[in-house]
């Protein structure tokens, strides 16, 4: 984020302060939609190493108590490996798959219609 941030050129918010832009104006259209697509690269990676985050889940809180860290892949992991139900678990994995493809296609999308 610094990288894109330092990116920036210097012209446009000089330009932007010459137009008489105040700082919220300038963060709105000079910052914000330069830093745009490093914000939905950012986004989808991170969710996308969340949702595969099970190793950690499972070794730490075996998904807390009640269940409340749990989350789908941990699901996944423990139906698995535990419970021996492999076919289920392969079935949720795929699901987890089309999940995180339609949610990457999503925010690639939104991005791409910010940068027209």
């Amino acid at each position: 984020m610094l990288a894109a941030l330092q990116s920036i050129p210097k012209d446009l918010y000089e330009a932007a302060s010459i137009d008489g832009a105040s700082g919220w104006q300038q963060f709105c259209r000079v910052t914000l939609p330069f830093l745009a697509p490093m914000i939905a690269i950012t986004v989808m990676l991170r969710t996308i190493w969340i949702a595969n985050f099970a190793d950690l889940i499972v070794v730490m809180t075996d998904g807390g108590p009640a269940g409340s860290t749990s989350i789908l892949s941990s699901y996944i992991f423990t139906t698995a490996y535990r419970k021996l139900d492999f076919g289920y678990a392969s079935a949720m994995a795929v699901f987890l798959l089309l999940l995180m493809t339609c949610y990457a296609l999503v925010l690639l999308r939104i991005r791409h219609q910010l940068l027209k």
